[in-house]
């Protein structure tokens, strides 16, 4: 049996034993030992440049961190990443962004109808760019410190001691998906008065990402009051990561150099760029509209 069946059988079973009577603190540390499996098999494919697994690896870390974070009071003591974490995260993300900036373009120029021999010339060089990327992930991923941290957090997976609030059931941890429900929707009223909105719509992507992993972690012994939580939560989240997405293309195109700029390829795309982030404001209020009535 492949590693990869092999945790998928793990999760599986774990599954199929734990209830909203489980012991909270079992449910959260097996999760964090499932996404741990998950981290080990996202970093050895950034050493192979594989496509994706730069924002594989980020997911993993984010899913753990998240967990540790939102329930730290079910445990005596807990791994603690960091700045080096950060800064490991910071360069996965710019990774991420790349290649995923070269799918999106890709998908633009399928849109105008482009030969690959019509591509623009700053193409070229975001490819590079990304793969002098993935090298440097490369590099840091083989670092002593990326070792130890794993060493550690594997320990706590595997040997973690719960507190108080640790041994109560599995059906409490709706406190805290509560909270982070909460959280969210204060983010998201943030929105009508804030003086940067693309800043604020982050903001609350990353709020709808940490109530999406927070329930995720849940799900095993909860079931469907989790379900109902990672469902809308995650449909908001995509919208927003889109809209992030759009974002950071219209300032890649808005950052190249004059004459690039002039291209009218770059600008049809500049306008494509526009309407989508304008479109994407729409969905991403419809689609809050609806989470809203569904948690009242």
């Amino acid at each position: 049996m492949s590693a990869a069946a092999t945790a998928s059988a793990k999760q599986a079973a774990r599954a199929e034993a734990m209830t909203a009577s489980t012991r909270s603190g079992v449910v959260v540390r097996n999760y964090i030992s499932d996404q741990v499996d998950a981290l080990n098999e996202a970093i050895a494919a950034t050493q192979r440049y594989a496509p994706g697994s730069a924002g594989s690896v980020r997911a993993s870390i984010h899913r753990i961190r998240t967990a540790i974070r939102g329930y730290r009071h079910l445990f005596t003591e807990v791994p603690y990443g960091g700045e080096q974490l950060d800064q490991l995260l910071a360069a996965l993300k710019h990774t991420e962004d790349l290649e995923s900036l070269r799918v999106h373009f890709a998908d633009r120029f399928d849109q105008l109808d482009l030969t690959v021999a019509e591509y623009p010339r700053w193409y070229d060089a975001l490819e590079k760019e990304m793969r002098a990327s993935y090298r440097e992930i490369e590099r840091t991923s083989t670092q002593a410190w990326v070792a130890a941290l794993m060493g550690q957090v594997r320990i706590f997976a595997e040997h973690a001691h719960f507190s108080r609030d640790g041994d109560k059931p599995a059906s409490s941890l709706m406190g805290v998906l509560s909270q982070a429900k909460t959280h969210l929707l204060d983010t998201y009223a943030k929105l009508s008065h804030a003086t940067d909105l693309v800043a604020a719509r982050d903001e609350a992507r990353q709020a709808a990402r940490d109530t999406h992993y927070l329930a995720e972690a849940a799900y095993a012994a909860l079931g469907k009051p989790a379900e109902d939580v990672i469902i809308p939560v995650s449909n908001l989240e995509h919208l927003l990561a889109q809209y992030r997405q759009a974002v950071i293309a219209r300032n890649w195109l808005l950052r190249l150099p004059g004459a690039d700029r002039a291209d009218r390829t770059t600008a049809a795309l500049a306008d494509l760029e526009r309407e989508h982030l304008r479109q994407l404001g729409e969905e991403i209020d419809q689609v809050t509209s609806g989470m809203i009535d569904l948690w009242r």
